[in-house]
């Protein structure tokens, strides 16, 4: 019964009202011509009834609005919707077992397939000093070594490619609840000193820094607005970032602080100098 609804609801959107009238007295004229013929009458009655159903079915078809059409999908084969289960199953897999791992603990989002973590930056090591403030004339006290380099240079001599990671070092520290993230250049691994007492963040050229003080710049995170009024004269004052109501600003010495007698530690204070403001644009600040 349904299927014959769905038919004649598919016959009755090709011809419309019209035409399925028209399909009626055709069939019932054709009838009666039949009817006609085997009684030997005169055919003339039946035969106009026969035009005007085919008329009117004509009529139909033509006045009638098109049907709706729909894009139907191609139908598939077997073995391809059976392909297509196989791979979803696979890639279902293959998420609970990336999830699985991410899991486990230690492991990193950056961790490679085979278990091996990409390559970390290198932190720069900040000597913690207790006092908040150092008097004039106290001594600092003395930086543990550098740890020497693993290198490995080829074999034939050339150079090795330099990533980004490896062309600078990684500073982190924490000053009045604020973290500070920046990079320096690697050649300031083995020239500077970085020494934090929970306020300041100060760093040091380390050929002239127990002479001379070798201060070439500092960090310090103080309340906003700034007045720079307020605290001694410095060099090159600025405010590298801003946030809820707290500032960090950067400066400099105003007086020397370098061995000017010996040629090489002057120009290397003054390359680091001149490195402030590339370095200044790595900062990170955020609350701890």
């Amino acid at each position: 019964m349904e299927a014959l609804l769905v038919k004649f609801s598919i016959l009755a959107g090709l011809f419309g009202v019209m035409g399925l009238i028209g399909l009626a007295a055709l069939l019932a004229s054709v009838i009666w011509l039949i009817i006609r013929v085997a009684n030997f009458d005169s055919m003339l009655p039946a035969l106009l009834c026969v035009l005007v159903a085919v008329g009117l079915t004509a009529g139909g078809l033509f006045l009638s609005p098109a049907p709706e059409g729909r894009a139907v999908p191609p139908l598939k084969a077997p073995w391809e919707t059976l392909l297509e289960k196989i791979a979803a199953l696979q890639d279902d897999k293959e998420d609970k077992e990336k999830d699985a791992a991410e899991d486990e603990p230690g492991s990193e989002p950056g961790d490679s397939e085979d278990g091996e973590a990409p390559p970390e930056m290198e932190r720069m090591e900040v000597i913690r000093t207790s006092a908040p403030e150092r008097e004039e004339g106290e001594s600092a006290p003395e930086p543990e070594p550098a740890a020497p380099k693993a290198e490995n240079p080829p074999e034939d001599g050339g150079a090795e490619p330099v990533s980004a990671e490896q062309s600078r070092v990684l500073v982190d520290e924490v000053l009045d609840g604020w973290r500070i993230r920046l990079t320096l250049p690697r050649e300031w691994k083995d020239a500077c000193v970085i020494e934090s007492n929970g306020a300041y963040l100060d760093f040091y050229q380390k050929a002239s820094r127990l002479d001379y003080g070798g201060l070439v710049f500092f960090l310090m995170v103080t309340p906003s607005p700034v007045d720079f009024e307020e605290y001694v004269p410095m060099e090159n004052p600025q405010i590298v970032a801003e946030k809820d109501g707290v500032a960090l600003i950067s400066g400099g010495p105003t007086d020397i602080q370098f061995n000017y007698e010996v040629q090489e530690i002057s120009d290397e204070y003054t390359r680091m100098q001149a490195e402030i403001p590339s370095i200044l644009e790595t900062v990170e600040f955020e609350r701890a």
